[in-house]
Protein backbone atom coordinates (compact mmCIF):
# COMPACT_ATOMS: atom_id res chain seq x y z
CA UNK A 1 0.00 0.00 0.00
CA UNK A 2 1.39 3.40 -0.94
CA UNK A 3 1.56 5.97 1.85
CA UNK A 4 -1.05 8.75 1.87
CA UNK A 5 0.21 12.08 0.64
CA UNK A 6 0.80 14.75 3.28
CA UNK A 7 0.99 18.52 2.96
CA UNK A 8 3.97 19.71 0.85
CA UNK A 9 4.78 22.07 3.73
CA UNK A 10 3.95 20.24 6.95
CA UNK A 11 3.47 22.18 10.15
CA UNK A 12 5.51 19.61 12.07
CA UNK A 13 7.92 17.18 10.45
CA UNK A 14 9.71 14.38 12.33
CA UNK A 15 12.52 12.86 10.30
CA UNK A 16 14.24 9.65 11.36
CA UNK A 17 14.55 10.35 15.08
CA UNK A 18 16.22 7.95 17.49
CA UNK A 19 15.47 8.53 21.17
CA UNK A 20 16.94 6.79 24.21
CA UNK A 21 16.09 6.64 27.90
CA UNK A 22 19.52 5.98 29.34
CA UNK A 23 20.76 2.93 27.46
CA UNK A 24 17.26 1.88 26.36
CA UNK A 25 16.72 2.57 22.66
CA UNK A 26 13.04 3.59 22.44
CA UNK A 27 12.54 5.22 19.03
CA UNK A 28 14.22 3.67 16.00
CA UNK A 29 14.12 6.20 13.18
CA UNK A 30 10.57 7.53 13.61
CA UNK A 31 9.29 9.77 10.80
CA UNK A 32 5.90 11.46 10.50
CA UNK A 33 4.30 14.73 9.36
CA UNK A 34 1.35 16.80 10.55
CA UNK A 35 -0.09 19.38 8.20
CA UNK A 36 -1.55 22.75 9.28
CA UNK A 37 -4.92 22.23 10.94
CA UNK A 38 -4.73 18.45 10.50
CA UNK A 39 -5.69 15.85 13.11
CA UNK A 40 -3.30 12.89 12.93
CA UNK A 41 -3.48 9.75 15.02
CA UNK A 42 -0.54 7.76 16.37
CA UNK A 43 -1.63 4.35 17.60
CA UNK A 44 -0.10 1.06 18.67
CA UNK A 45 0.16 -1.21 21.68
CA UNK A 46 1.34 0.09 25.04
CA UNK A 47 5.09 0.64 25.29
CA UNK A 48 5.87 1.01 21.58
CA UNK A 49 7.08 4.61 21.83
CA UNK A 50 4.02 6.76 21.16
CA UNK A 51 4.38 8.96 24.26
CA UNK A 52 8.12 9.17 23.70
CA UNK A 53 7.43 10.50 20.20
CA UNK A 54 5.32 13.31 21.66
CA UNK A 55 7.93 14.05 24.33
CA UNK A 56 10.63 14.17 21.66
CA UNK A 57 8.66 16.72 19.65
CA UNK A 58 8.01 18.77 22.81
CA UNK A 59 11.66 18.78 23.83
CA UNK A 60 11.10 16.80 27.02
CA UNK A 61 13.54 14.18 25.76
CA UNK A 62 16.22 14.89 23.18
CA UNK A 63 16.66 12.61 20.14
CA UNK A 64 20.22 11.44 19.57
CA UNK A 65 19.68 11.31 15.82
CA UNK A 66 17.23 12.74 13.32
CA UNK A 67 15.49 16.07 12.88
CA UNK A 68 12.27 17.76 13.99
CA UNK A 69 11.00 20.91 12.30
CA UNK A 70 8.11 23.27 13.06
CA UNK A 71 6.97 25.54 10.23
CA UNK A 72 10.22 24.69 8.47
CA UNK A 73 12.36 25.72 11.47
CA UNK A 74 14.62 23.12 13.12
CA UNK A 75 13.52 22.62 16.76
CA UNK A 76 15.18 19.29 17.56
CA UNK A 77 17.02 20.37 20.70
CA UNK A 78 14.94 23.36 21.79
CA UNK A 79 13.68 23.42 25.41
CA UNK A 80 9.93 22.94 26.03
CA UNK A 81 9.24 26.53 27.14
CA UNK A 82 10.59 27.89 23.87
CA UNK A 83 8.53 25.41 21.87
CA UNK A 84 5.41 26.44 23.77
CA UNK A 85 6.08 30.06 22.80
CA UNK A 86 6.47 29.02 19.17
CA UNK A 87 3.00 27.49 19.21
CA UNK A 88 3.29 23.86 20.29
CA UNK A 89 0.88 22.81 23.03
CA UNK A 90 1.21 19.57 25.01
CA UNK A 91 -1.31 17.68 27.13
CA UNK A 92 0.52 14.77 28.78
CA UNK A 93 -1.05 11.45 29.68
CA UNK A 94 -1.04 12.30 33.40
CA UNK A 95 -2.41 15.83 32.71
CA UNK A 96 0.10 17.57 35.01
CA UNK A 97 -2.30 20.22 36.24
CA UNK A 98 -1.30 22.15 39.37
CA UNK A 99 -3.53 20.45 41.90
CA UNK A 100 -3.16 23.06 44.64
CA UNK A 101 -3.92 25.96 42.29
CA UNK A 102 -7.44 26.96 41.34
CA UNK A 103 -8.82 26.40 37.87
CA UNK A 104 -8.29 30.07 37.09
CA UNK A 105 -4.71 30.01 38.41
CA UNK A 106 -3.97 26.96 36.25
CA UNK A 107 -5.28 28.78 33.19
CA UNK A 108 -3.24 31.88 33.99
CA UNK A 109 -0.01 29.88 33.81
CA UNK A 110 -0.56 29.84 30.05
CA UNK A 111 -2.29 33.18 29.83
CA UNK A 112 0.09 35.50 31.68
CA UNK A 113 2.84 35.84 29.11
CA UNK A 114 4.57 38.75 27.47
CA UNK A 115 2.83 40.53 24.65
CA UNK A 116 -0.75 39.47 25.42
CA UNK A 117 -3.02 42.44 26.09
CA UNK A 118 -5.76 42.29 28.70
CA UNK A 119 -8.50 42.32 26.07
CA UNK A 120 -6.93 39.31 24.35
CA UNK A 121 -6.59 37.46 27.65
CA UNK A 122 -10.26 37.99 28.37
CA UNK A 123 -11.21 36.84 24.88
CA UNK A 124 -9.18 33.64 25.35
CA UNK A 125 -10.81 32.99 28.72
CA UNK A 126 -14.27 33.60 27.27
CA UNK A 127 -13.52 31.18 24.44
CA UNK A 128 -12.28 28.43 26.77
CA UNK A 129 -15.20 28.87 29.16
CA UNK A 130 -17.57 28.60 26.19
CA UNK A 131 -15.91 25.29 25.28
CA UNK A 132 -15.79 24.09 28.90
CA UNK A 133 -18.69 25.63 30.89
CA UNK A 134 -17.87 23.40 33.86
CA UNK A 135 -14.49 25.13 34.22
CA UNK A 136 -16.22 28.49 34.41
CA UNK A 137 -18.41 27.13 37.20
CA UNK A 138 -15.37 25.78 39.05
CA UNK A 139 -12.95 28.63 38.33
CA UNK A 140 -12.21 29.15 42.05
CA UNK A 141 -11.98 25.44 42.84
CA UNK A 142 -8.61 23.71 43.36
CA UNK A 143 -7.54 21.66 40.36
CA UNK A 144 -6.91 18.60 42.48
CA UNK A 145 -10.55 18.46 43.59
CA UNK A 146 -11.90 18.16 40.03
CA UNK A 147 -13.02 14.85 38.57
CA UNK A 148 -10.73 13.05 36.14
CA UNK A 149 -12.70 14.30 33.17
CA UNK A 150 -12.70 17.86 34.47
CA UNK A 151 -8.95 17.70 35.05
CA UNK A 152 -8.50 16.57 31.45
CA UNK A 153 -10.61 19.50 30.27
CA UNK A 154 -8.47 21.83 32.37
CA UNK A 155 -5.28 20.40 30.89
CA UNK A 156 -6.58 20.96 27.35
CA UNK A 157 -7.89 24.43 28.23
CA UNK A 158 -4.52 25.40 29.71
CA UNK A 159 -2.81 24.37 26.47
CA UNK A 160 -5.34 26.44 24.51
CA UNK A 161 -4.34 29.55 26.48
CA UNK A 162 -1.07 29.55 24.54
CA UNK A 163 -2.97 29.86 21.23
CA UNK A 164 -1.00 26.93 19.80
CA UNK A 165 -0.75 25.97 16.15
CA UNK A 166 -0.65 22.32 17.22
CA UNK A 167 -1.55 20.38 20.37
CA UNK A 168 0.10 17.05 21.23
CA UNK A 169 -2.62 15.04 22.99
CA UNK A 170 -1.49 11.95 24.91
CA UNK A 171 -4.29 9.51 25.83
CA UNK A 172 -6.90 12.22 26.54
CA UNK A 173 -9.75 9.77 27.20
CA UNK A 174 -7.90 7.26 29.36
CA UNK A 175 -9.96 6.30 32.41
CA UNK A 176 -12.86 8.61 31.55
CA UNK A 177 -16.56 7.83 31.63
CA UNK A 178 -18.27 7.50 28.20
CA UNK A 179 -19.96 10.89 28.60
CA UNK A 180 -16.58 12.56 29.16
CA UNK A 181 -15.06 10.64 26.23
CA UNK A 182 -17.80 12.08 24.02
CA UNK A 183 -17.00 15.58 25.25
CA UNK A 184 -13.29 15.17 24.54
CA UNK A 185 -14.14 14.00 21.02
CA UNK A 186 -16.27 17.12 20.55
CA UNK A 187 -13.42 19.35 21.73
CA UNK A 188 -11.01 17.71 19.27
CA UNK A 189 -13.53 18.52 16.54
CA UNK A 190 -13.85 22.12 17.71
CA UNK A 191 -10.08 22.58 17.76
CA UNK A 192 -9.84 21.11 14.28
CA UNK A 193 -12.50 23.45 12.95
CA UNK A 194 -10.63 26.30 14.62
CA UNK A 195 -7.55 25.43 12.57
CA UNK A 196 -5.49 23.87 15.38
CA UNK A 197 -3.51 20.80 14.32
CA UNK A 198 -3.51 17.81 16.66
CA UNK A 199 -1.22 14.81 17.03
CA UNK A 200 -3.37 12.35 18.96
CA UNK A 201 -2.11 9.32 20.87
CA UNK A 202 -5.20 7.36 21.86
CA UNK A 203 -6.21 3.76 22.61
CA UNK A 204 -9.86 4.41 21.78
CA UNK A 205 -9.86 3.19 18.18
CA UNK A 206 -13.38 4.33 17.15
CA UNK A 207 -12.67 7.85 18.45
CA UNK A 208 -9.29 7.95 16.69
CA UNK A 209 -10.73 6.83 13.36
CA UNK A 210 -13.56 9.35 13.60
CA UNK A 211 -11.45 12.31 14.78
CA UNK A 212 -8.37 11.92 12.57
CA UNK A 213 -7.64 12.42 8.90
CA UNK A 214 -4.60 10.15 8.88
CA UNK A 215 -3.22 7.42 11.13
CA UNK A 216 0.32 6.29 11.84
CA UNK A 217 0.80 2.82 13.33
CA UNK A 218 3.76 2.17 15.63
CA UNK A 219 5.40 -1.08 16.62
CA UNK A 220 8.54 -1.46 18.73
CA UNK A 221 9.67 2.13 18.27
CA UNK A 222 9.11 2.21 14.50
CA UNK A 223 6.31 3.66 12.35
CA UNK A 224 5.23 0.56 10.43
CA UNK A 225 2.14 1.75 8.56
CA UNK A 226 0.40 4.94 7.47
CA UNK A 227 -3.19 5.18 6.26
CA UNK A 228 -6.11 7.49 5.55
CA UNK A 229 -8.44 7.19 8.56
CA UNK A 230 -11.64 7.22 6.48
CA UNK A 231 -10.46 4.10 4.66
CA UNK A 232 -10.12 2.11 7.88
CA UNK A 233 -12.68 0.47 10.15
CA UNK A 234 -12.47 -0.86 13.68
CA UNK A 235 -12.36 -4.40 12.26
CA UNK A 236 -9.71 -3.66 9.66
CA UNK A 237 -6.89 -6.26 9.66
CA UNK A 238 -4.28 -3.53 10.15
CA UNK A 239 -6.00 -2.51 13.40
CA UNK A 240 -5.84 -6.08 14.64
CA UNK A 241 -2.22 -6.41 13.54
CA UNK A 242 -0.91 -3.39 15.43
CA UNK A 243 -3.31 -3.16 18.36
CA UNK A 244 -4.47 -6.73 18.84
CA UNK A 245 -8.12 -5.67 19.22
Amino acid sequence: MSAPQTSPQPLVSVEGIHTYYGKSHILHGVSLDIGPGEVVGLIGRNGVGKSTTLKSIMGLVSPSEGKITFQGQAITHQPPHKLARLGIGYVPEDRRIFKLLTVMENLRTGLDRAGVEDARKQALLDKVFAFFPVLAERRRQAGGTLSGGEQQMLAIARAMMLEPRIILLDEPTEGLMPRMVSQIKEIIGVLHRDGVAILLVEQNVPLTLEACQRIYFMEKGVVRHHAIASKLSVNDPVIHQYLGV
